[in-house]
């Protein structure tokens, strides 16, 4: 069938005719008609309450003028508009005169000249500034709160000259009350994370303050630690889902190297967090394996055993004498073994006293690979897969032997949980440190370095739990108390009789000054300002004196300070004894001395282990 002809071009008369179109009013609110979603035509609709911004919520006062403004703006933005300039030749007579008359006096009126939309536009603009002065108020009162969150004024600065005050924070926040906690960025993993109001500073913890420029600052900064933080992860697999024990055996060092990792960690390690229930037994477990795996008939080891032996290697790597490279490769790449050995072990339903010695020294290593965030979380799950084999309550049908073994090893995990939380002012994971008592390791009068560290971290559990029982000075004073319990050698060094002894002594000291000084730091940030000068005195000359066990142990054994326990006791020692110099106004120049002493040494060891890693993909 031919298509119809008409006299007229029928694509010009199409567009005429739209353009003709008879005009309607508009009836919903600006709102909605640029979202395109219902109105129901009240001001406020509910449409606009529901998105709480019922202020913008207008409609026009004229619904002729408003179709005028919307036929203006198509005319004055369609290009065809002069050419679909009705000549007299097209005139038709289906055309409305009254329609005709609209559209021109709509089309000869300027958007400037509609007295309708001049009167909404004013109010509209008015409540938009408002909101924005409100906004930029309410982001001036949250830049105030979070500079009275901050107690310590050179809490990112330790060479700093600003003068800090007693109770800042307590003084913004009132006597009673608590200031905030606030997130933070952890250095060498680019994890934000969340401290406490009562936690050490970032800088003693390896963290930086979180970018307040904006978004777009924010961004940058995750970009930039995606591409600088390191790539090799403790749960990383090495080898797909189905590798055999036989093919993570593979990563095993050298005979001589996983002898000479065994000793670093007996010797340098263990001392100071003795995680292993039994560490003459496991000796002897390691060369017997040794000597299986020498021979033609070796037999796979159990999973659960081998979880263990590589994080024993794993740490005792961190403490040898090896190039920092090689220390770091080899203690990463043992620390994914141990994972994936647990992983083939089925950890999580097959709990047995080698996953959580294993569990336990992951994170010893991740602490001294400055990952401590990941290890209070890993922590967390190790302390709760021993409390899922009763580890937490030891059962009196066991021989003594093995209730004092197992009782160790409950109390450790506490040792590493509890000190973690405390620094973070964090909620431990564990309530339960009273329902397994202490175990008395030593015959010996007075308190071995084990007993006497489980005795603090059993008065920093209470007092994270007890807040509302007893003030911080009591618990400070419960602290100081260990020391006179503590056999002779651990409190005076003419008792020493080996190197031990001297390194014994001077971590003891480390670990009970620290817990004082953050005890006391407490007590003055719930106190008004200079209304506690003993206190800050005292806090002050335990710091100096943290300051110089550290030096001193580092002297003695520089290996030893590989430990993050011990060098983060010290720089939060420091941070606190310069803060407090400047509030008491005494040991000025001699807590500027340690500090600088302490500074230089970090920064030489620092030094010492710059390196470029440019594998990747571990």
């Amino acid at each position: 069938m031919p298509e119809p002809h008409y006299p007229y071009d029928t694509t010009v008369v199409s567009e005429l005719l739209k353009q003709k179109r008879k005009a309607r009013g508009i009836k919903a609110c600006f709102p909605c008609r640029h979202r395109k979603v219902r109105c129901d035509g009240h001001v406020p609709c509910a449409s606009c309450i529901k998105r709480g911004h019922s202020e913008l919520c207008r409609v026009p006062t004229s619904s002729t003028s408003a179709a005028g403004f919307m036929q203006g703006q198509g005319q004055g933005n369609n290009k065809s508009t002069s050419v679909l300039s009705r000549p007299e030749s097209l005139s038709s007579p289906q055309d409305d005169p009254a329609d005709e008359q609209q559209d021109a006096a709509a089309a000869q009126s300027p958007v400037c000249d509609s007295p309708s939309i001049q009167y909404r536009a004013q109010p509209n603009l008015a409540s938009l500034l408002s909101r924005m002065e409100e906004i930029e108020q309410q982001i001036v009162s949250l830049q105030k709160d979070l500079r009275a969150t901050i107690s310590i004024p050179l809490a990112g600065r330790l060479s700093s000259v600003d003068q800090p005050s007693i109770g800042h924070s307590a003084a913004q926040a009132g006597p009673q009350g608590k200031s905030p906690g606030r997130h933070v960025v952890e250095e060498a993993t680019g994890a934000t994370i969340f401290l406490g109001s009562h936690s050490d500073a970032p800088l003693a913890l390896g963290c930086r303050e979180t970018s307040a420029s904006g978004l777009g600052s924010r961004m940058l900064d995750e970009v930039t630690m995606a591409q600088f933080v390191p790539r090799a992860y403790p749960f990383t697999s090495l080898w797909g889902p189905d590798a055999t024990v036989e093919e993570v055996c593979e990563t095993l060092p050298e005979e001589a190297d996983l002898i000479r990792y065994w000793q670093a960690y007996q010797s340098t390690a263990y001392p100071f967090y003795p995680v292993l229930v039994d560490v003459e037994g496991f000796g002897l477990s390691v060369f017997e394996f040794l000597n299986t795996r020498a021979s033609q008939n070796a037999t796979e080891p159990n999973p659960s055993w081998l979880a263990l032996l590589f994080a024993v290697l794993a740490c005792g790597a961190q403490f040898t004498h090896d190039p920092v490279q090689e220390r770091d490769l080899r203690s990463k790449v043992f620390t994914c073994s141990s994972f994936h050995c647990l992983r083939m072990s089925n950890f999580f339903y097959h709990t047995d006293l080698d996953q959580i010695q294993a569990m336990a020294l992951i994170c010893h290593c991740l602490r001294n690979n400055l990952d401590t965030n990941t290890a209070w979380i890993l922590m967390g799950t190790t302390m709760r897969l021993a409390q899922s084999i009763g580890l937490h309550e030891i059962s009196p049908t066991l021989p003594p032997k093995e209730q004092l073994r197992q009782s160790r090893l409950w109390w450790t995990l506490i040792w590493q949980d509890t000190f973690l939380s405390f620094t973070y002012d964090r909620p431990p994971s564990s309530s339960t440190a009273e329902c397994c008592t202490i175990p008395r390791i030593s015959e010996s009068p007075g308190l071995s370095f084990q007993e006497c560290v489980f005795k603090i971290c059993q008065i920093i559990s209470n007092q994270s739990q007890l807040k509302g029982e007893h003030s911080a000075l009591d618990y400070k004073t419960e602290l100081e108390s260990v020391l006179n319990e503590a056999s002779l050698f651990l409190t005076n060094k003419v008792h020493c009789r080996s190197l031990q002894d001297h390194l014994e002594r001077l971590a003891l000291s480390i670990h009970v000054g620290y817990a004082i000084c953050r005890m006391s730091q407490i007590h003055l940030d719930s106190m008004p300002e200079n209304s506690s000068s003993a206190v800050a005195a005292d806090s002050q000359r335990q710091a100096m004196q943290v300051v110089e066990n550290f030096l001193e142990l580092h002297r003695l054994c520089g290996t030893v300070c590989r430990s993050w326990a011990f060098v983060h006791n010290a720089v939060s020692c420091a941070i606190t004894m310069h803060n407090l110099a400047y509030v008491t106004g005494d040991g000025l120049a001699d807590s500027n001395t340690l500090a600088h002493r302490l500074m230089k040494l970090l920064e030489s060891e620092a030094r010492a282990s710059e390196w470029y890693d440019a594998d990747t993909n571990l």
